[in-house]
């Protein structure tokens, strides 16, 4: 056994005595408190505003009972005070799809998605992925119908594209 060989042994003797002190001394420091994971997971899905909550559900309300254009002049209210929440544009999609009308719906759906993706995550209360898939391919079916009847429509062809882009982004989302 030579020089370089007793020099290694050393160190590696000397850098697991050092591990295993450390590892000794911060044994237990790292308990977790259940109710304090509970309260931050919580605090992660409360919602912005409490304003646009509560007319969100005054909306819903009138979006379920039939009454689309008193609820259309809400949301577009709500659009305009709040641009970056994602929920005004949802429930403008929900509108132009009670209204059948898919083609319109895709881009609120996919505004909204991109404001807040947690609308595609199955591990928050504001998941929409079923909702969302379900309305993507209604609306790929009437734009494939479209560009059939007419083939040099680009408009369609770029909801086509729209939609193709929710639908991956559905396919790839949480869960």
């Amino acid at each position: 056994m030579d020089r370089l060989d007793r020099i290694s042994i050393w160190a590696i003797v000397i850098l697991i005595i050092s591990s295993l002190a450390l590892m000794s001394l911060h044994m237990g420091e790292a308990v977790s408190d259940p109710a304090l994971k509970q309260r931050a997971v919580s605090a992660d899905f409360l919602p912005v505003n409490s304003e646009v909550v509560a007319r969100a559900k005054l909306v819903k309300n009138l979006i379920e009972s039939d009454n689309l254009e008193k609820a259309e002049v809400l949301v577009r209210e709500l659009i305009q005070q709040y641009p970056y929440e994602g929920e005004p544009h949802m429930l403008m999609g929900d509108i132009f799809m009670r209204r059948h009308e898919p083609l319109k719906a895709m881009p609120e759906y996919k505004e909204a998605i991109d404001l807040n993706p947690d609308y595609l995550d199955k591990k928050t209360p504001l998941f929409q992925g079923k909702k969302l898939k379900i309305a993507s391919g209604e609306a790929l079916e009437e734009a494939d119908k479209r560009i059939r009847e007419n083939p040099g429509d680009e408009a369609m062809k770029k909801s086509r594209k729209m939609i193709y882009y929710l639908k991956r982004k559905i396919a790839g989302s949480c869960g």
